[in-house]
């Protein structure tokens, strides 16, 4: 296949390892493709759940462009549910070709994020890196270049062999596996669907450069308020039993961003609008009132389920760390 210039978005959440797939693609691109390659990513606090976005260009040309990739050639997403999420599905036509991973069908799974027509590629990759006891990102490699249609297999195996064997020798069986296999079982499908194509637009702040007062005061407090946090979830949520629950307050004082409501003593449960899946609530409830279950087993992906205040406005971009100061003169919760 003839590439003149080829583009990828990676969009994952810490703790998947994107970041380093992004890497290992650009330097596929400029070691083994011989092409102009270039490879960044884009995150704010480097902690596990957060929002990271990769960004990768091949070109037969010299590459003087450093922004993100608004019409990717292939699309990734390492989380389902991060595909409703502002950009996610941005730039994406009938020409590009999407992996995700998902252990849902063509169809279901298009239907559920409201995917665009394009060229689907799917696999359960978190499976297949627990059946080869290595990491979710290696399996997702391997779909890519398959998807891709023109890297070979041998040169993402060499560059694991190189990077991650290098590092990590004693994973570097199990990793190379977990690429063949991300290879081999991805499966795809062209799929027509309803859903337009979305423009990609630049994120708008509450402050920024323009708009910030002289003095340099902020006036927007760091706080997950507004932020939907869904999307930083790695299949797990706390499932509340209110039979066996003491109202001790230990889930509350543990959780870091405050999703148990308390009402009169009494505990009423999660807001798992806000809720991204840590489960320490889980490890420190005393009498078991809080377990682990899969994401849709008993919720169907859905937050603020139990949510007492329902005035506030939430944004769609995923986890950001900004809020303006108006939201802390709502009354009525």
């Amino acid at each position: 296949m003839d590439i003149d210039n080829y583009e990828i978005r990676i969009e994952s959440i810490g703790g998947f390892g994107a970041n380093l797939i992004g890497k290992l693609l650009g330097e596929i691109g400029a070691m083994y493709l011989g092409m102009e390659a270039q490879s960044f990513a884009s995150y704010g606090s480097e902690k596990r759940g957060s929002p990271v976005k990769g960004y990768v260009r091949y070109s037969k040309k010299e590459i003087r462009i450093n922004a993100p990739v608004r019409e990717p050639n292939l699309l990734a997403l390492f989380k389902l549910s991060l595909g409703d999420k502002e950009n996610t599905l941005a730039g994406i036509s009938e020409k590009s070709n999407v992996v995700i991973n998902t252990d849902l069908d063509f169809d279901e799974a298009a239907k559920r994020i409201k995917l665009p027509s394009c060229n689907l590629w799917i696999l359960n990759a978190m499976d297949i890196a627990v059946e080869c006891n290595a990491r979710l990102n290696i399996v997702m490699l391997g779909a890519m270049i398959r998807a891709s249609g023109f890297i070979p297999l041998e040169f993402a195996e060499d560059v694991v062999k190189n990077t991650v064997g290098a590092r990590y020798p004693d994973k570097l069986t199990a990793n190379l596996m977990a690429l063949k296999m991300g290879y081999s079982r991805v499966e795809e499908k062209k799929i027509k669907t309803k859903y337009p194509y979305a423009q990609y637009r630049d994120t708008q702040r509450v402050q920024g450069y323009d708009n910030s007062p002289i003095g340099g005061v902020n006036y927007c407090f760091a706080n997950s308020i507004t932020n939907d946090l869904q999307g930083c979830r790695e299949g797990f949520l706390p499932h509340y039993i209110r039979e066996k629950c003491i109202d001790c307050g230990l889930c509350d004082s543990t959780c870091p961003d405050m999703v148990f409501q308390f009402k009169d003593g009494v505990n009423l449960g999660m807001d798992l609008y806000h809720c991204k899946g840590c489960l320490r609530c889980v490890e420190i409830c005393p009498t078991a009132a809080l377990v682990a279950v899969k994401e849709g087993e008993y919720y169907d992906n859905i937050g603020n389920i139990s949510l007492i205040n329902k005035n506030f406005e939430f944004t769609n971009i995923g986890e950001n760390s900004w809020v303006d100061s108006e939201s802390y003169n709502n009354d009525e919760v």
